[in-house]
């Protein structure tokens, strides 16, 4: 029964196994069918005569996913119709456009005339450089007046030193009673006041001195000069009592030292505040070396022979370069080259040519000094062949401004021949000056080079000089620019008014450099410090990675921060020539004889006294300037006679918060003006280089219509349009440009004068309530401002002009009392015009900004807080704040955005009138060097969304632009409210959403920058940027659309940029290690030593009978601040890693380019939104958001993109020069070079011609030099017996008879 029942229940349990596997066999077949209907299997056949014993394999079938759902275009649209919706139904509920409009019922509609703009500005610009420039000339007059009386300095004379102007001092007495007191200083305390007018601490009842540090200011002829100096007081006062804007007045003496009007700290006028020598040295400022006459061709030839090794020759010669280099303007052209068997130019590139003396030259001739071998001998007949030939080609050049002068500057530690003969078969005309600069140990070897030298020297109008220290290199560079002086003071008639560069007040480039350093210093601290209190986080693989990434990103993606942080106060200055009364001079030398005679030589003078200026800064001159006519998205500028820009809303002269950059001097017209097609870096188009060559040399007036970029936000954004560009010559010197786009040639502009009733209704409404206006605009403002913000100093012009019937418009001379003015009494001037503007808008808004909501909750705001505003072309703002129950913030003031016209969203609605723009502010990477250091915030107006549109009629014109702000997460949410919707999928009426993971919405603007729906970013820190950009999130779609033409690439590119270099660390590793390994080895001997002390010790201690029960109290506090010391030392040691140090870099000028798109709206890319989206060939769907900017896109996620790295615009990379010359076919071997010579030659194969200065030129002339020449050894002066025999030889013939009688009578009475 058991075997039956076992059987039994065998057979069910088959029977059941094989039913399960029939049903599983269905359900396979089954689900395939339905996956695929159109697909049929056929097994293989299996031949079972051959394979009869092979089991017959049934194959696996695969299981194929379905496709993808793909999301529906006709959605997307109806989302983006919700958006448009929302959007102006919130611009409806707050900002009520038509009762805007209907107050400005009685504009008049004027045609925007750029030539009309250009001519005004031209004039405002000319009348202020002739006031300026008439004040120097005052300056220059009394000087030479008072050189002229010759008045001695009374004994006890002391002048007010700059430095320490604000302290009391006491005398300082040597301990040494031989040695006189150094007394020329006065100790006197001078009271100083805060001056927002001249940036400083000032005293306006005097003048005080700064003398440059290599100069002994109590010198005898330095205190001659100081002395006579101090009479130009009255003339400073009275030319400050004529016009109270006049800047810094100032005479530089060629004695070394600065007198300068107000008195001022010296210090307080210094942005950086440095622990640092000065170097500030105003002989050689660009503005007083103009002065002397430029431009010149300055050659240098630099012995590179084998005699100049193993000496101090070379460091000597370096810094004597430097000292040459620093004291040439940018109007002179240079060359450095080396000589031995060869002579070629420093850096490669540079052969045979010339370039300018800009810094971006000078800098890479100045990193090659060290870098250049010593070896060989030379032909020096084979090198002044060829500096010769050099100069004489230079002359021929037609594509460059002749020179005044031509210079070679010899120099070497040997001149073995007379060369005089050889250079005069050269040069006839005696063209060339030449210097010699003879470098020689004092106690070295003599040969004939002192007489050889100072031969060839002065018969080619130079001289001879030794250099044995580095001490008076900079007085041997002013010998040098003395006798370049020669022609200009010898005609004596003319002066040159010269107009500098511009450039940073007192700052010198040397300062930025040695901040970076302590910058550097700084991070090295907080490395340690860090590295103390917790060593396994700083030295981490993620901070390591951390931290090296931070500073690799200035250098590779640039992002180091370009704000402004401190005002350098940018400047020009007048400056005119002094000229020494006296004409001939005698100089006595002492010879090197035995005996030490006296040898004289009378010699012509023709030098300066110095020179004098007065300066002119850069915000000064925007407030004079018609801002307000150009209008949206038009701009002002000034540029010099080489096509520098002197002014410029995109001039960006810092970086990392508060360093000059390199070159920030240099800066050309079509650095920052670009041409709106595409092209490479430093390759300009050729109808963009006609337009340059008729801007800036070819045509004193003009107008252009030309293709451009007009770039804003901070080179973030630009707008590709057609402009006018209309220039206007200034004094011959400068050029006035005005750009007008085309689409803006209409102004509306309200009726009216600033009337006294005007101002008296404006005053009601002003009064009533909130609004700001243009910083930087003139409209009504003290010259030294007396109230703390300019809606104050508004407000009060307003009420001064309603209650004055005859208000004058201008205010400028000042009345010196020692009663200080009164408010009233205060110096002032204002823009009548732009005065009248704004009032006039101001009350046609009144009922508008005066009808204000409830604060606490608004049920019209749908999009959470926001401010309602009205902006307008003269710069006034007005604003409503409206308070949503549900919000993520408060409502900012409209005070933010208070630069009208020049705010983004203002130039962007401009450009589409008529259209709702939505603005996304963008902001680059901020990073600053030091990882510790704080970047300042963006705050609203870098954060909050503004939706903005033009207010008026495109054929009328544009009244302004209203709109409101509103917080960016309203938006995100709102986004994801309508696209990511709750619906069960397995559900079949489910429509595809953006869930964020298989779909993803954003919505981009017009340059591809992400508005809304990227969830996944944020930020960290306010280093980071605000948002990001398409390109950069959805790489896949934004190829896609660049492919159908939706989207176009073209570059901004970046002239103005910064590059870091790492400095070879290899030499400080090694001398880092090395104390560590002598410091290793000294602490083991001193152990052995102690142990070898200890154990001695204790065999003492052993051997006595004497037991030694404890130390005393002052042995164990010993031992135990032993032990304490010895514990530090070993803790610091535990804690030192090589991975702590900081890798130092060095800064120079580069050439970036960042990426910008532009959304196409031509039919073809139209079309191409309208695509059914397919996964990975149109892995999108996209819908324009109607009546704004926005394009809604839904990106399909699933479609990684594979290809060639799409640019970011956040990005702004260094230019690859070397793939941009290979497209360009230039042959340039940069792997030779370093990272400036790179720079220079690069910036130099395609140069940038400019017309010659204003000033005339006097050129050297042979003929008229020749009183100089006398060449030869010095000869002792006649003695004094020597000139009584002369004298006693006229008398000879009536002596002589008297002798012989006298004789033969002597003789008569010796025969007797």
């Amino acid at each position: 029964m058991n075997l039956q029942l076992f059987i039994v229940i065998i057979l069910l349990s088959y029977n059941s196994c094989l039913k399960q596997k029939n049903l599983n066999k269905q359900e396979i077949n089954n689900k395939t069918s339905s996956v695929n209907k159109t697909v049929t299997v056929i097994p293989k056949k299996v031949n079972v005569t051959e394979k009869k014993q092979e089991k017959i394999k049934i194959p696996a079938i695969k299981k194929i996913k379905p496709p993808p759902k793909m999301i529906s275009l006709d959605l997307v649209q109806e989302w983006a119709q919700k958006i448009s919706e929302k959007l102006l139904e919130q611009e409806e509920s707050v900002v009520h456009r038509k009762a805007l409009l209907q107050k400005f019922s009685d504009i008049s509609i004027k045609e925007r005339n750029g030539s009309t703009i250009v001519r005004k500005m031209a004039k405002d610009l000319e009348e202020l450089l002739v006031r300026r420039m008439q004040a120097a000339e005052n300056i220059m007059r009394r000087a030479e007046e008072l050189a002229n009386l010759d008045n001695e300095p009374p004994d006890d004379y002391t002048f007010d030193y700059s430095v320490d102007l604000n302290v009391l001092k006491k005398m300082e007495v040597p301990e040494d009673e031989l040695i006189k007191p150094y007394d020329c200083r006065s100790l006197n305390k001078v009271n100083l006041g805060r001056s927002t007018h001249f940036d400083a601490e000032i005293s306006m009842d005097t003048s005080s001195v700064y003398v440059s540090p290599e100069v002994f200011d109590c010198n005898p002829d330095v205190i001659n000069h100081l002395h006579w100096s101090e009479g130009l007081l009255s003339t400073f006062k009275e030319n400050y009592a004529q016009d109270s804007t006049t800047e810094f007045q100032y005479f530089c003496s060629a004695k070394g030292f600065l007198r300068h009007y107000p008195a001022a700290l010296w210090d307080s006028m210094y942005k950086l505040k440095l622990d640092a020598d000065s170097v500030y040295d105003c002989r050689l400022r660009p503005w007083y070396v103009s002065a002397g006459g430029a431009p010149r061709d300055v050659l240098v030839l630099l012995d590179a022979t084998g005699s100049m090794s193993n000496s101090t020759n070379q460091v000597i010669a370096k810094h004597f370069l430097l000292a040459l280099l620093n004291a040439l303007t940018d109007d002179d052209h240079v060359n450095v080259l080396r000589f031995n068997i060869n002579v070629e130019s420093l850096i490669r590139c540079f052969n045979d040519k010339f370039v300018p003396a800009n810094h971006v030259n000078t800098a890479a001739i100045a990193t090659k000094m060290d870098q250049y071998a010593l070896l060989n001998k030379t032909d020096m007949k084979m090198v002044f062949r060829y500096a010769v030939q050099m100069l004489q080609s230079q002359r021929s050049m037609k594509d460059r401004p002749a020179s005044c002068q031509q210079v070679i500057v010899l120099v070497t530690d040997s001149v073995e021949s007379n060369y005089t003969e050889l250079l005069k078969d050269l040069d006839p005309l005696g063209r060339i000056r030449l210097f010699t600069i003879w470098l020689h140990d004092p106690f070295g070897l003599r040969d004939n080079t002192r007489e050889y030298g100072d031969i060839i020297s002065c018969d080619r109008d130079g001289y001879f000089a030794e250099l044995s220290t580095d001490a008076d290199v900079t007085e041997q560079v002013m010998r040098i620019l003395r006798i370049l002086e020669r022609p200009l003071v010898a005609q004596r008639e003319h002066r040159l008014r010269v107009f500098s560069d511009v450039y940073a007040h007192v700052e010198d480039p040397r300062r930025a450099e040695y901040y970076w350093s302590q910058k550097e210093n700084a991070e090295q601290a907080y490395r340690y410090s860090e590295l103390r209190r917790d060593k396994k986080n700083l030295l981490s693989n993620h901070r390591l990675n951390q931290d090296y990434m931070h500073q690799e990103s200035l250098e590779k993606y640039g992002y180091y921060y370009e704000g402004e942080d401190i005002n350098y106060r940018l400047q020009i200055t007048v400056s005119v020539p002094v000229f020494d009364h006296i004409t001939v001079e005698n100089i006595t030398k002492i010879l090197d004889e035995e005996w030490q005679r006296n040898s004289t030589r009378t010699y012509p003078v023709n030098r300066l006294l110095g020179v004098a200026g007065v300066d002119i800064p850069v915000d000064h001159l925007k407030m004079i300037l018609p801002y307000h006519q150009a209008g949206a998205g038009g701009s002002l500028f000034l540029i010099d006679h080489r096509g520098n820009i002197v002014l410029h809303d995109n001039l960006k002269p810092t970086f990392d918060g508060d360093i000059l950059k390199p070159g920030y001097r240099t800066i050309d017209f079509s650095d920052i003006e670009q041409a709106g097609i595409s092209h490479l870096p430093r390759f300009y188009p050729p109808d963009w280089k006609e337009f340059r060559k008729s801007l800036v040399i070819e045509q004193p007036q003009g107008t252009k219509n030309i293709l451009s970029k007009n770039i804003f936000e901070g080179g973030m954004r630009a707008i590709v349009e057609e402009r006018e560009y209309h220039w206007r010559r200034v004094l011959n010197h400068y050029t006035a440009v005005v750009v007008i786009p085309k689409y803006n040639r209409r102004r509306a502009v309200p009726n009216g004068s600033f009337t006294q009733e005007l101002a008296k209704e404006c005053l009601k409404t002003l009064s009533r309530s909130e609004f700001s206006i243009h910083p930087d605009w003139l409209y009504c403002r003290h010259v030294e401002p007396y109230f703390d913000s300019r809606n104050a100093e508004v407000l009060h012009f307003i009420r001064r002009r309603s209650d004055e019937p005859n208000f004058a418009m201008k205010k400028l001379k000042h009345l010196f009392s020692p009663i200080p003015p009164s408010l009233l009494e205060k110096t002032y001037q204002c823009d009548e015009e732009l005065m009248a503007h704004m009032c006039k808008e101001a009350i046609a808004t009144s009922q508008w900004a005066e009808d204000q909501k409830d604060p606490e909750q608004d049920s019209s705001v749908q999009l959470g807080s926001v401010t309602a505003f009205f902006a307008s072309e003269s710069g006034l703002s007005r604003w409503q704040q409206y308070h949503a129950a549900s919000r993520h913030a408060d409502p900012p003031s409209g005070a933010e955005w208070a630069r009208g016209p020049d705010e983004p969203w203002y130039v962007r609605a401009a450009a589409a009138a008529g259209t709702l723009l939505l603005h996304a502010p963008v902001t680059p990477h901020r990073r600053l060097r030091n990882a510790d250091a704080i970047v300042t915030p963006v705050g609203a107006r870098g954060e909050w969304l503004t939706a903005a549109r033009t207010l008026g009629h495109p054929e009328k014109g544009i009244v302004g632009v209203a709109g409101y702000h509103f917080y960016p997460q309203h938006l995100e949410d709102f986004l994801d409210l309508i696209t990511n919707f709750p619906c069960n999928e397995e559900e079949a009426d489910c429509e595809t959403k953006c869930d964020g993971t298989t779909w993803s919405c954003v919505l981009v603007d017009e340059g591809g920058w992400i508005v809304a729906g990227d969830s996944e970013y944020m930020r960290t820190s306010n280093e980071d940027p605000v948002r990001r950009h398409l390109a950069a999130v959805h790489p896949a779609a934004m190829v896609a659309l660049l492919d159908a033409k939706v989207f176009r690439l073209n570059w901004i590119h970046d002239y103005q940029g910064v590059c870091f270099d790492y400095k070879d660390s290899t030499d400080t590793a090694s001398a880092l290690m090395v104390p560590s390994l002598l410091k290793y080895l000294w602490r083991s001997v001193i152990l052995l030593l102690t142990i070898s002390q200890e154990i001695a010790t204790i065999l003492t201690l052993l051997s006595t009978s004497n037991g030694v029960w404890g130390d005393t109290e002052a042995e164990k506090e010993k031992r135990r601040n032993r032990l304490k010391r010895d514990y530090e030392r070993e803790k610091y040691d535990r804690l030192f890693d090589t991975k702590v140090l900081v890798n130092r870099t060095s800064f120079a000028a580069c050439d970036r380019s960042r990426p910008m798109y532009e959304l196409q709206r031509t039919a073809q890319a139209l079309s191409a939104l309208k695509r059914v989206p397919t996964a990975c060939g149109w892995p999108l769907a996209a819908a324009v958001v109607p009546d704004t900017n926005l394009v809604l896109l839904a990106v399909y996620n699933a479609c990684p993109h594979t290809g060639k790295p799409v640019p970011d615009p956040l990005n702004n990379e260094p230019v690859d020069m070397i793939q941009v010359t290979k497209l360009m076919k230039k042959e340039i071997d940069w792997n030779k070079l370093d990272s400036a010579s790179r720079l220079a030659c690069w910036r130099n194969l395609e140069p940038l011609p400019g017309r010659p200065p204003h000033t005339p030129c006097y050129p050297h002339n042979y003929t008229q030099e020749e009183g100089y020449r006398q060449c030869g050894p010095w000869f002792p002066d006649p003695e004094p017996e020597i000139a009584s025999h002369t004298a006693l030889t006229k008398f000879m013939p009536q002596v002589v008879p008297v002798l012989i009688l006298l004789y033969l009578n002597n003789l008569n009475i010796q025969l007797y």
